[in-house]
């Protein structure tokens, strides 16, 4: 009650929110607490933290997961099992904040508990363990900010695959800002929130800004003609280049690299097409094309491998081609044939088959890097690296801050036996005060999510200044101001340091290949083998040299444009015919995985044949033609979408031949009684002609053949048939 000349006393906010319980503590008043009471109330307050602990651990799990993926297996974002991963860990990260915040803060100040007949009461401080938590959750969001990947991907025929920044990584962002600033608000009415303001304002500031840049780059990258809008504008320019084209059957087809942003374009029904130049031709000054990034000299970038820049190049404008495929465009096939028209006329001149199969793999690469990760769309404007570093540089100095302030907090801790979470003095007669819970679990999960932000900023910071991506900018920038730069000796030799650069992080291309077989002869009886039985894994093996060879030696045949299919010679040099061909559709035999798998089958029947004399090793047909085969059932297997056939039917085809030929192995005695010999083998696999599978006969009448080919003229003739 206000008197006369008395002046009003206005509460703090902090004493408004808790009267009753203040009221409380008043009418209760201190007094004696049975032990019962006091253990009661330790009961409640250690069941909320518990609970409370549970929840950081288990996110904080869940998140290394996520950056682990994120970082450093990005195809698998894709898979049905680590998308529902994802998206739970989404959903629940705020509602689990807003549990963990309001325990706690319901903690914060006075407390009443309910202890039977008494009521227990007693002031909690839990400032600590609300600016842990609070730095646990921008530690949380900046590593999922850099997990998630933007796509400005291309709408066509309702197919969108543009993917901006997640909006549930804004929505969280927001609500954290609010509990910051509704946790500092109440630290100012307790007279200590400056304290605070350093420790939560820069993660909260370093998060806010990596989703800015994040939403401004895709929404840059969406419209530009370099990225979101390119399939359009590559078919249009490829539709200009028929004519051209046409005139000049051997030149070097001017593919576009870079520089379509920096052209004037105008729409035509199939896409965007250039301007033209006094109506003579495209009007490209504005472009880097692959011609002009060809006539680079050898000694332009110091020590470089100026073949090697080139090939990068020209892997790049292969892999805009290839987005237009992605985007469902149909390419000009003149202009596409004479873009690959220089893969067998200049790249398999020489016996160099890194080279060729290098600029697949760094094709495969942007194609991978565009569609899984954020990198492609922050080169969109040239100074969205520069500032995603500085931002990078800053989220690594907090996290490193993060990291050694915890190191030496929990040191201590441990040296002085601990501290708690919580510290309650219960109004008892005597005073009782306690501390409750452990800091330590609100310290752990801040250190390793702390060192999870700075792996994930380290592989960041690679990408922009070791990737292709950097390097192909470099170099058509060098081809734009060639004049000026070539006269900057520190331009040139730091352009020369940063082509030079190598990251092993970022290679997706690990020269290996999967292998499977429908077949399970001479397997292994190693306590390794054996637990591959039990978790079936994929066997995956290095590229041989040799698969190499066989894959390009086609592409080296100067009649490759002309060349039929690998059946088709195979039936010739076995003297198939119509009657008793195992590859003809009156076999049964009617789609790409059919034929693979009877080539499969015969593969295998050719490899169970002991060679006499026996070899020290096998030859390069041979295992050419073993390796391919089981790459063809792995196809089948498991990733039939890159048939031409239906990815169901492919499975349950390949299920069915697997599942009919355990059947026959085992009434032939088992696997290794068949696999003792080619005859046995193809005996057990056409024991029941009429129940056996189509693939089985046709693949056990392959089989056959060749092995009466390799008594005839060797067994290096009857591989050098599967190889070829």
């Amino acid at each position: 009650k206000q008197y006369s000349g008395t002046p009003a006393v206005r509460l703090p906010p902090l004493c408004k929110q808790n009267w009753l319980k203040l009221l409380l503590m008043l009418i209760m008043g201190a007094g004696n607490c049975s032990g019962q009471a006091i253990s009661d109330f330790s009961k409640h307050i250690d069941g909320q933290l518990m609970r409370v602990n549970a929840l950081l651990v288990a996110s904080t799990i869940v998140i290394g997961v996520m950056v682990g993926i994120g970082a450093y297996g990005q195809r698998y974002r894709h898979h049905p099992l680590t998308s529902f991963f994802f998206l739970g860990a989404s959903t629940l990260f705020l509602p689990i904040l807003s549990y963990v915040v309001s325990t706690i803060s319901g903690n914060q100040g006075p407390v009443a508990v309910l202890s039977d007949t008494q009521i227990i009461t007693a002031w909690c401080n839990t400032w600590k363990h609300i600016t842990l938590v609070l730095v646990w959750a921008s530690l949380v969001q900046i590593a999922a900010v850099n997990t998630s990947a933007i796509v400005a991907g291309d709408d066509k025929k309702g197919r969108n695959i543009a993917s901006p920044p997640a909006m549930v990584l804004l929505v969280q962002a927001i609500w954290t800002s609010y509990l910051v600033v509704n946790f500092i608000g109440k630290a100012y009415d307790a007279d200590f929130g400056n304290v605070f303001i350093p420790i939560l304002v820069p993660p909260f500031a370093v998060l806010v800004a990596k989703l800015l840049v994040k939403y401004h780059a895709w929404y840059g990258a969406r419209g530009s003609l370099a990225f979101g809008r390119n399939p359009n504008l590559i078919v249009g320019y490829m539709e200009q280049l028929k004519a051209e084209l046409a005139s000049e059957q051997h030149s070097l087809p001017p593919l576009i690299v870079t520089g379509e942003d920096t052209t004037l374009v105008h729409k035509e029904p199939h896409g965007y097409s250039l301007n033209q130049a006094n109506g003579t031709g495209i009007d490209n000054n504005g472009l880097v094309t692959i011609d002009r990034v060809w006539q680079l000299e050898d000694d332009i970038f110091l020590t470089c491998s100026t073949k090697q820049l080139k090939d990068l190049c020209y892997s790049f404008a292969l892999f805009k081609l290839l987005r237009c495929r992605f985007a469902r465009h149909t390419i000009a096939e003149t202009g596409s044939m004479k873009a690959h028209t220089l893969l067998p006329h200049v790249l398999l001149q020489v016996n160099d088959d890194e080279r060729a199969l290098g600029v697949i793999a760094d094709e495969l690469s942007f194609l991978h890097d565009y569609y899984y990760s954020s990198l492609p769309a922050l080169y969109s404007r040239s100074w969205f690296p520069i500032l995603s570093i500085f931002i990078s540089l800053l989220s690594m100095g907090w996290s490193l801050f993060c990291i050694l302030a915890t190191t030496f907090v929990i040191v201590m801790l441990a040296s002085k036996g601990g501290a708690g979470q919580m510290h309650c003095s219960i109004d008892c007669h005597p005073m009782y005060d306690k501390n409750y819970g452990s800091l330590f679990f609100d310290f752990a999960p801040v250190f390793l999510l702390a060192a999870l932000v700075v792996l994930a900023e380290v592989r960041e910071t690679a990408c922009y200044i070791c990737s292709n991506w950097t390097k192909v900018s470099l170099i058509c920038r060098y081809v734009r101001h060639a004049s000026s730069w070539q006269q900057s000796p520190w331009k040139k030799k730091l352009i020369g340091r940063l082509l030079r650069c190598q990251c092993k992080l970022l290679k997706h291309w690990e020269d290996k290949m999967n292998q499977c077989s429908v077949l399970a002869l001479n397997r292994r009886t190693t306590p390794v083998a054996l637990l591959h039985r039990l978790i079936p894994l994929l066997d995956r093996k290095k590229v041989p040299r040799a698969v190499k060879i066989a894959v390009l030696k086609p592409l080296r045949s100067p009649s490759w444009k002309n060349r039929s299919n690998g059946v088709a010679s195979l039936c010739t040099r076995l003297q198939l015919q119509a009657n008793n061909n195992p590859f003809s559709a009156s076999s049964g035999v009617k789609a790409i995985a059919d034929t693979m798998l009877v080539a499969h089958i015969a593969t295998s029947i050719l490899e169970v044949r002991r060679s006499e004399p026996p070899r020290q090793a096998d030859s390069a047909h041979k295992i050419a033609a073993t390796h391919l085969s089981r790459y063809c059932a792995y196809l089948v297997a498991y990733v039939p979408e890159l048939l031409p056939d239906d990815d169901e039917w492919c499975k349950s085809l390949y299920k069915a031949v697997q599942k009919k030929g355990k059947r026959a192995l085992g009434a032939a005695g088992g696997a290794r009684a068949a696999a003792s010999n080619p005859e046995a083998l193809v005996q057990a696999l056409n024991a029941r002609p009429e129940t056996a599978h189509y693939v089985l006969k046709n693949g056990a009448e392959l089989g056959k053949k060749l092995v009466e080919l390799a008594a005839e003229e060797g067994e290096e003739a009857a591989w050098e048939v599967l190889a070829d």
